[in-house]
């Protein structure tokens, strides 16, 4: 058993020998080869420079750059490829009865978030301050009873991390500490 293995590792390594000496010899020129055309997948003797030029494409194996962040952003270059770390750049989340999503700029920057808000009971309304701030502003938001009684609300908001969260009886026209839900939209 001890003679197999001998001859074994002797095989492999005079052959690793043998393929070692054939690439130096193509690296160093003295084989030729003709470059296939693009898109040959023969087995044929490639030369450095043809591996290294043939760009990957949706049908052709080969080789591709990976894209910048500033190109996943963009998103206008076809002719590199984007990492899963690239894709999630940007990205946020926090679940819970107060919570956002946060989407990454190559998908608008988009932020939703939403809590309940016990309302003041007072003109003077309830402040809310956001779980993170809307890094360019607040588009839009929307309130709606908790379920426990009928209240409505309305929000004034002038900055990109708080409001005030007005809460009344929808039968009559007094302020309410009534609890409403709350969702806020903005990027």
């Amino acid at each position: 058993m001890a003679f197999d293995r001998v001859v074994i590792q002797m095989s492999l390594a005079s052959n690793l020998a043998a393929l070692g000496r054939v690439l130096t010899a193509a690296a160093g020129g003295i084989v030729k080869a003709i470059a296939p055309a693009a898109g040959d997948s023969s087995t044929a003797l490639i030369t450095s420079a043809w591996f290294k030029g043939e760009q990957a494409a949706e049908a052709t194996q080969g080789t591709a750059k990976v894209a910048t962040q500033a190109q996943t952003n963009a998103g206008t270059d076809d002719a590199t490829i984007v990492t899963p770390k690239k894709l999630r750049a940007g990205f946020a989340i926090s679940l819970g009865a107060i919570g956002y999503i946060a989407f990454p700029t190559w998908l608008g920057g988009v932020i939703i978030q939403w809590g309940m808000t016990t309302g003041s009971g007072t003109s003077a309304g309830a402040v809310v301050t956001l779980p993170i701030a809307m890094p360019t502003a607040i588009c839009q938001i929307v309130t709606s009873d908790s379920g426990s009684s009928l209240f409505t609300g309305g929000t004034l908001w002038t900055g990109k991390t708080q409001f005030t969260l007005y809460t009344g009886n929808s039968g009559g026209g007094y302020y309410s500490t009534g609890v409403l839900r709350w969702i806020a939209i903005g990027y």
